[in-house]
């Protein structure tokens, strides 16, 4: 061993993989924002906003926790819904831990028994967090408490709000005693291991959810064509994919109003992640039946 990496050892102490897991708007990529400190997922109030795993690295002196954040638990309807519950299922099953969230202000259902059943059958530490206890009724809190106990009778239990990170810390602390001890499997500065632009993509299509609704946010996979970073501002084009003409025409909207909408969203959030001025570009075209199409899935980088 040279003198530079006995000075420098690689760090150590409780490392693993937490499965962010729960029903669809259950607040997951809330979380993980709040707890990274950076909007990193993709958040809306649109169901099934998160569409493939993302990675973010949490770290301490002692720990390092890489929170898996998956979409969210539902019946799939098309080949997408199938990818991404392919995509929960293998976040589950390489997880070191799973982090099951709840959310109290809706009746517990069909999806929250899915979500209780996947975490029941995981083979490692499960924990549950009740989410919006700001702003959910005590009996709502109880009741759903009480669901989840029935087949997550050993899981310990917090009631969180996920926007806000003192309300988290005591869930963080169980997170990192739950997990196992080796050294790091990241630099400690690092958030996550995706790429600039793939942030980049889900920020574009944040905006989109944002200013879009019923069918349509659904309907809509972002390509990000050009990503220029060694200009100021940085320049960036992207393609907004829809699947049916009307989709286009409300997408564009009269006059092009809605689409400049969305393009002055989307670029203060990339403004905010590349930290600097950004030029956004957009086009939409319409991709039929891409949901359905697992080449057009491969081809947007949503199947698992």
């Amino acid at each position: 061993m040279t003198d530079s990496q006995t000075d420098n050892p690689w760090p150590r102490g409780r490392v693993g993989y937490v499965a962010l897991l729960g029903r669809p708007n259950a607040g997951k990529s809330t979380l993980l924002n709040t707890v990274l400190g950076q909007h990193l997922a993709a958040v809306s109030g649109q169901p099934q906003t998160t569409r493939r795993r993302l990675l973010g690295i949490y770290c301490e002196a002692q720990a390092q926790v890489l929170f898996v954040d998956a979409p969210g638990v539902h019946r799939p309807a098309n080949e997408l819904g199938q990818s991404m519950q392919r995509a929960v299922e293998r976040a589950v099953g390489e997880a070191d831990a799973v982090l099951c969230l709840a959310d109290p202000t809706r009746e517990p259902g069909e999806e929250d028994g899915a979500v209780a059943a996947r975490a029941a059958a995981a083979r490692v530490p499960v924990l549950l967090a009740l989410n919006k206890c700001d702003v959910a009724a005590a009996d709502r809190m109880a009741r759903t408490e009480a669901y989840y106990r029935e087949p997550l009778p050993a899981a310990p239990c917090f009631r969180v709000c996920a926007l806000d990170a003192a309300s988290l810390k005591p869930l963080i602390a169980a997170l990192v005693q739950a997990l196992p001890e080796g050294p790091f499997l990241y630099p400690p500065d690092q958030v996550t291991d995706c790429y600039e632009r793939d942030i980049g993509s889900e920020l574009i299509r944040e905006a989109c959810l944002e200013h879009l609704s019923q069918e349509v946010p659904h309907a809509i996979a972002v390509t990000v064509d050009e990503w220029a970073d060694q200009r100021v501002p940085y320049r960036v084009q992207a393609t907004l994919h829809v699947e049916r003409d009307s989709q286009k025409r409300i997408v564009v909207g009269r006059g092009g109003t809605m689409v400049s909408a969305i393009r002055q969203s989307a670029e203060a959030r990339l403004a905010e992640l590349c930290e600097g001025p950004v030029q956004l570009r957009l086009w939409v075209k319409v991709s039929p039946d891409w949901r359905d199409r697992p080449g057009r899935l491969r081809e947007f980088r949503l199947l698992e």
